[in-house]
């Protein structure tokens, strides 16, 4: 309360010392007498002090959170004088407030649920972008945004400045085709809007979390996206090992082709890589360094294939997505592989390690959390939320070209719309 009240005193003074000095300077050129126009000076004095009193009013929380949460740099330095250091304390201060709007007209009608705001600080010498992020269940505490629901992404802005992201995501909506794009996939809405992913940069995913997390619901998404890009598209084999409930519907589209059979799928894998390989040979010939075609894989629980009681056929279908995993990218072969819990007794390392993106839903296991990143560092820098209280189509998402990472919500898209989407293409 103190520094915010000192703060405002001395902000009077600045801008009244401003005032007098502009007023001075106006009096000069006119070679007028002073004493004639102070009415003139007392109105700007009395407008500047209304105006500062509102800005202090107005955001009052935000100028006093640098000190209320002890967010300063420390500046060290020898006088001259003495030998011993001395340490001058130089707090953040508040430099505006902004609401961000939607980037179009359709994005404001399906993102109508997306709350979003920024908060931007400065400092005389430097920015403790650490400590903000450490901070950051306190800031939204201190600000009342736990309760809303909110989150906050912390950016560096130049060397002596800070940007706060405030965002809320909206916790249920219904696909439309009209938000899908042609050489994109739509894999929902983020803090900055809709969250795309371009066919040029894709590569294998991994997607992660307990039962009822949303995990089908996206596995239909990136189906739903597949199908609206199939001129992309060679093949895409639907895996489904523990029944075919989810994928079978499928079956009668061009271009896909439905497996539920594990001997089936190991010698489906033998035709994969033999499809790699022949695809490797021509590029090296051709010259050609990228494909603008593509083979999908869409494994519905790969841990299925953990529990085969034949080690014989787990190990080789293992080993087969494998060489997939490590050389498959670059000729357009790409998995998708969904389950509950990711360990080395369910997904070879071999595996995990060569699948770039991704996606952690609901979960309490500190295996599938570590996918993504250490528990700490996702409190910090993603989301103030325990991963094990996320809502269903709660995820966080890492991208395999870049490592960036947000916290995104999936569209929810219902039996009904499904079907007749399945319908329309089944047709065709």
């Amino acid at each position: 309360m103190i520094y915010g009240v000192i703060s405002y005193f001395r902000s009077l003074l600045i801008v009244g010392f401003l005032v007098v000095l502009s007023f001075g300077g106006y009096v000069y050129l006119l070679g007028a007498d002073y004493k004639t126009k102070l009415d003139l000076l007392y109105l700007l004095l009395s407008a500047s002090a209304v105006l500062i009193t509102y800005y202090y009013v107005r955001y009052w929380k935000y100028i006093l959170m640098p000190y209320s949460l002890n967010l300063h740099s420390i500046f060290s330095h020898n006088t001259l004088i003495e030998i011993r250091n001395k340490r001058t304390l130089f707090l953040d201060y508040f430099t505006g407030i902004k609401k961000i709007k939607p980037k179009s007209v359709i994005e404001e009608i399906y993102t109508k649920g997306l709350k979003r705001f920024t908060l931007e600080y400065n400092n005389l010498t430097s920015i403790d972008i650490d400590n903000y992020r450490q901070s950051a269940e306190r800031i939204l505490h201190y600000l009342g945004l736990i309760g809303k629901k909110f989150e906050v992404s912390i950016y560096p802005q130049k060397s002596k400045s800070v940007l706060l992201s405030f965002y809320k995501l909206p916790e249920f909506y219904e696909i439309e085709m009209g938000i899908l794009k042609k050489d994109c996939l739509l894999l929902g809405i983020y803090e900055k809007g809709f969250y795309y992913r371009s066919l040029d940069t894709l590569d294998h995913h991994l997607i992660v979390g307990e039962s009822g997390s949303g995990k089908s619901n996206f596995m239909h998404l990136l189906n739903l996206n597949f199908l609206f890009n199939l001129h992309r598209i060679n093949k895409m084999y639907m895996i489904d090992l523990k029944g075919g409930v989810e994928l079978k519907p499928y079956e009668n589209i061009d271009k896909v082709e439905f497996v539920s059979d594990i001997e089936r799928l190991d010698a489906l894998l033998d035709d994969v890589l033999l499809d790699l390989k022949q695809t490797q040979e021509l590029m090296l010939k051709t010259g050609v360094r990228k494909l603008n075609n593509f083979t999908m894989l869409i494994f519905d629980e790969i841990g299925a294939v953990s529990v085969y009681p034949d080690k014989k056929i787990r190990e080789s279908i293992f080993n087969k997505l494998a060489l997939i995993a490590m050389q498959g990218r670059s000729s357009g072969i790409l998995l998708f592989l969904f389950g509950q819990k990711v360990d080395n007794t369910i997904l070879p390392a071999s595996v995990v390690n060569n699948v770039q993106s991704r996606v952690l839903m609901k979960t309490s296991s500190d295996y599938n959390i570590n996918i993504i990143d250490l528990k700490d560092n996702i409190r910090e820098r993603i989301t103030a939320t325990e991963i094990q209280d996320f809502i269903k189509g709660r995820a966080i998402i890492k991208d395999g070209l870049t490592s960036d990472k947000h916290l995104i919500q999936f569209p929810f898209i219902s039996d009904k719309f499904l079907a007749s989407i399945i319908s329309y293409y089944s047709k065709k």
